[in-house]
């Protein structure tokens, strides 16, 4: 856990002193970094038996979860439009 904190605080030290600098190839990168993590996370996922044989009951748990989280966020999004909208609408008048 301290090497991840020396790590990000490396990277805050490095990104204040290089802000004034525009560094173009940081962004790509950044994103081939995070694909090699994503592709290393499915071996690690792949390789572990307890994971696989699971994997019709953790699939229907992301299911659900993602649905619910989605109504959740479509309904709270509708709620605050409703709100927002009305204030909007009530200023003109």
């Amino acid at each position: 856990m301290l090497k991840v904190v020396i790590v990000m605080l490396s990277g805050i030290a490095a990104g204040t002193l290089f802000r004034r600098h525009k560094i173009r190839f940081i962004p790509k990168v950044i994103s081939v970094l995070i694909w090699v993590l994503l592709f290393f996370l499915g071996v690690e996922v792949g390789s572990d038996p307890r994971i696989i044989g699971n994997l019709r009951d953790l699939g229907a748990e992301a299911l659900i979860l993602t649905f619910a989280g989605l109504a959740g966020s479509m309904m709270m999004t509708w709620l605050l439009w409703k709100r927002v909208s009305r204030g909007v609408h009530g200023n003109e008048e």
